[in-house]
């Protein structure tokens, strides 16, 4: 009997409600193993479907893990924790008059995935619920000109004593972001040493996050929102990979952990910007479309994502995909170049008939309360009536 080859790459697929891994050996062999997610723990799903899959070669996790060379995370819980709102309770730092511009948004956010026959009726218009409400956001004393000439000086007082006042407010995570920031970033970075500082004196260990290092560029809407994506859902998710890394260590794997990222390529999980993974399950689809469309020589290549938690759908084109520079995601215009996609949270089972009253955020967070649950236990209070679309099971 000759020795079978070894494993070399690993894939993982983390559905919100399904978990997929992916083995390949050194000879081109493959297989697939699945387990039901857990929100509570990933890592556990994680190491149950590769027991699933390595079964079907008679090895394990421990026999596996150490040959392997490299592994790809992708997975949906980022962006289920952001259309559900349950990230940190972030507390934001901006320019003082300029406290409501999160909660404001953009004016297309008001509309964002809807069909044109609502777009075009104002009285359909809903914004979601902020990631940060007007209660845990402060504003202080400074400007910077469009030219990045600071015109008025940072009040630093101000910055201290909106430290302490976010931290009073139960405030996980401070974001500061200041008016034209990405031209002049003196301002900033003094208000974010100046908040580490406060919260050192206060004995208070909680992240910052300034808008200049991590997404220093225009348009302050986009940059606000990002940088609150980051402390709000990429701090939590950064925890999750961290249990995930750890696990696999525990079994004497010896790669770093790579997440597929917004622009389709992967980056390492403790990377500072982990917002750019916010997608990422639905990210290497396409690209393991367009590869596989390259292979059997089709240039045009409608692609679709029907998962536990949502519905996702890129298009490629003449052989490639398009990446947008500042696009929307979870109904929130952002900072980060993403391949082209439309997501619905609307991919599990579910009843529900649309009324008027029903926001399209108010339908998504009931859809992946369903598809979120336990196996067995899908019964979820909601005002929604009639069958959809369902991943496990069709009415």
């Amino acid at each position: 009997m000759q020795p079978q080859s070894t494993v070399q790459v690993m894939g993982i697929d983390a559905g919100g409600t399904m978990t997929d891994t992916f083995f390949v050996r050194s000879d081109g062999r493959f297989v697939v193993g699945k387990a039901q997610s857990n929100p509570g723990d990933e890592s556990l799903a994680i190491y149950n479907s590769s027991e699933d899959a390595l079964a079907h070669w008679d090895r394990t996790v421990d026999d596996v893990y150490p040959e392997l060379v490299t592994c790809v995370y992708s997975g949906t819980a980022m962006l289920n924790r952001i259309l559900m709102r349950k990230g940190l309770d972030v507390g934001l730092i901006c320019n003082r008059g300029f406290e409501q511009i999160h909660s404001m948004g953009r004016a297309l956010q008001s509309y964002l995935g809807y069909a044109l026959e609502d777009r075009i009726h104002l009285n359909t218009h809903r914004y979601d619920e902020p990631l940060v409400p007007v209660s845990r956001t402060r504003g202080v004393t400074e400007r910077t000109d469009v030219q990045g000439k600071v015109v008025i000086p940072l009040r630093e007082d101000e910055v201290r004593r909106a430290t302490r006042e976010l931290v009073e407010a139960g405030s996980q995570a401070i974001v500061i972001c200041l008016l034209q920031s990405h031209k002049n970033e003196s301002s900033e970075q003094r208000a974010r040493d100046i908040v580490r500082e406060e919260l050192k004196k206060l004995k208070a260990d909680i992240p910052v996050f300034a808008s200049v290092d991590y997404y220093p560029s225009r348009k302050e809407s986009h940059r606000m929102n990002t940088t609150i994506l980051e402390a709000y859902g990429a701090e939590p998710s950064r925890q999750t990979l961290k249990k995930v890394s750890d696990r696999f260590r525990k079994h004497g794997a010896k790669f770093d952990l790579r997440v597929m990222a917004t622009h389709g390529g992967t980056i390492s999980w403790k990377a500072k910007e982990l917002a750019r993974t916010i997608v990422s399950g639905p990210i290497g689809g396409v690209i393991g479309s367009k590869l596989l469309g390259e292979a059997l020589g089709d240039e045009n290549i409608a692609c679709s994502d029907i998962g536990g938690t949502s519905f996702d759908v890129a298009l490629i084109t003449k052989g490639n995909f398009a990446i947008k520079s500042d696009p929307d995601m979870a109904r929130l215009v952002l900072s980060l170049p993403l391949v082209a996609m439309d997501s619905v949270g609307a991919g599990a089972a579910a009843s529900c008939v649309w009324t008027p009253t029903a926001s399209p955020s108010s339908l998504a967070r009931t859809l992946l309360a369903i598809a979120s649950a336990p196996a067995g236990r899908k019964a979820v209070s909601t005002p929604f009536r009639f069958p959809t679309v369902t991943w496990c099971w069709a009415t």
